[in-house]
């Protein structure tokens, strides 16, 4: 007879589902309601670790029915997520922040439902999470927020990140909007001073822990600090190869640098970003993005037609499909940046349009009748199925074919364009 073991030999897809929300915090009585609320029927338990918190933040959790355990504040916030998992009971661990909010597609119960379909190769569920600031999604990335219990640790003092043993099942059916950057102007402030000083600390005690550099690039970009940001963005850079060989590269470096060189006017250094970030990242929305508005910048129409083309292209995978998009950082998934690319797309291409029409004007008066009658036959079929407003004239008046002129319409924040063609008429020529 075999030896009993004590494990379950139930597969771990078909067990039932216990969810425990594992939450640190310290100071967070303003978010904690938002936040709490958006849980309380979705997971079997709360489970907080309270780091000092001298406000009624311990007082709240403890309302809505929450397991607190107090440790001292040690500037490791990965320290105290471990500590969080370390006392939850379910099967199954959820980590939230207070200043997060769980949004739901459906009933309370489907997250669990979803939970135990995972095969039990899986140790993690992500879900999409969307940055909030003044009301609007300012950045969209996938992120692994669901655990199996003892399935994985956190590491990093600051910009804590699990370490998974093995890789994640995307959860189209929730996602998490995040308003930790949604502060005023003095909270921001204090968050960027703590924010930088632990991670100076950091990079003091390890300084060949690269990720910092990112970390870093990324806080002087959000504060305009563009030179502090070009300096540790090169520095990252520097050890790319060192970040893949540990699978840590971000790649949303790239489209940091670009932008930042772009708004100190440095053309060249932008354009040598943007090709080392499309040469390692070559289908990256934010770098289409980025492609787009250097090559409006530079006046270069094939560089808008490619970049726009391709973003727009993009954007509806990412719509479709939201697992698509990996864990990357996506900043430019707003239909600001949709408009933009369909705006320039469009002028880009009238202009192209327009230098092909000037082409045939000189030299549809050399070629045969017929041949002329074709093309213009042809052309005037093609302007009306597209509802363009151009005179096509064959010369006979009682044959002139007019298609009435309309507005281009005007998106986001793009300055409107009015397009009247109405006087260009096509006569073996333009006028």
């Amino acid at each position: 007879m075999g030896r009993k073991t004590g494990r379950s030999k139930i597969p771990l897809h078909r067990r039932s589902v216990s969810l425990s929300a594992c939450m640190m915090i310290r100071d967070e009585e303003r978010n904690l309601p938002r936040c709490l609320n958006s849980i309380k029927d979705v997971v079997d338990e709360i489970v907080v670790v309270d780091t000092g918190s001298t406000d009624r933040s311990v007082e709240i959790v403890k309302s809505f029915g929450a397991k607190v355990y107090h440790h001292p504040w040690e500037n490791d916030f990965s320290k105290h997520r471990n500590q969080s998992m370390s006392y939850a009971s379910g099967n199954w661990l959820f980590i939230i922040d207070a200043d997060e909010e769980l949004l739901l597609q459906g009933a309370p119960s489907v997250i669990k439902q979803d939970l135990q379909r995972i095969p039990g190769e899986y140790p993690a569920a992500a879900l999409l999470v969307e940055d909030v600031q003044k009301g609007h999604v300012v950045m969209r990335f996938n992120s692994a927020r669901f655990f199996r219990k003892g399935r994985t640790r956190y590491m990093g003092i600051v910009h804590n990140q699990p370490v998974l043993e093995g890789s994640a099942v995307f959860l189209s059916s929730v996602r998490l909007n995040h308003y930790g950057y949604d502060l005023t102007p003095e909270r921001k402030q204090a968050k960027f001073d703590r924010t930088t000083s632990l991670l100076f600390t950091r990079l003091k005690e390890d300084p060949t822990d690269y990720n910092l550099f990112f970390y870093l690039c990324q806080m002087y970009a959000d504060f305009d600090q563009n030179e502090k940001c070009i300096e540790w963005g090169e520095k990252y850079l520097e050890h790319r190869d060192e970040l893949d060989a540990k699978k840590s590269f971000n790649c949303s470096i790239y489209f940091t640098l670009t932008h930042t060189y772009m708004k100190l006017g440095r053309q060249e250094d932008a354009k040598r970003v943007l090709e080392k970030g499309r040469e390692n990242v070559p289908k990256d929305l934010d770098l289409a993005l980025a492609k787009t508005e250097l090559g409006v910048w530079m006046g270069d129409s094939e560089m808008i037609i490619s970049g726009a083309r391709e973003f727009i292209t993009l954007f509806g995978v990412f719509q479709r499909d939201p697992s698509a998009k990996g864990n990357r950082f996506i900043y430019s998934e707003r239909p600001e940046a949709l408009a933009y690319c369909a705006h320039y797309l469009t002028l880009a291409q009238m202009r192209e349009g327009m230098k092909s029409l000037k082409i045939l004007q000189s030299v549809l008066g050399h070629t045969k009748p017929e041949f002329k009658q074709g093309m213009l036959t042809e052309l005037a079929e093609e302007l009306r199925k597209l509802d363009v407003p151009i005179h096509v004239d064959y010369g006979q008046p009682q044959q002139q074919i007019l298609v009435p002129p309309r507005q281009v319409p005007v998106m986001g924040a793009v300055q409107p364009v009015s397009i009247d063609l109405s006087k260009i008429t096509l006569q073996g020529g333009l006028q």
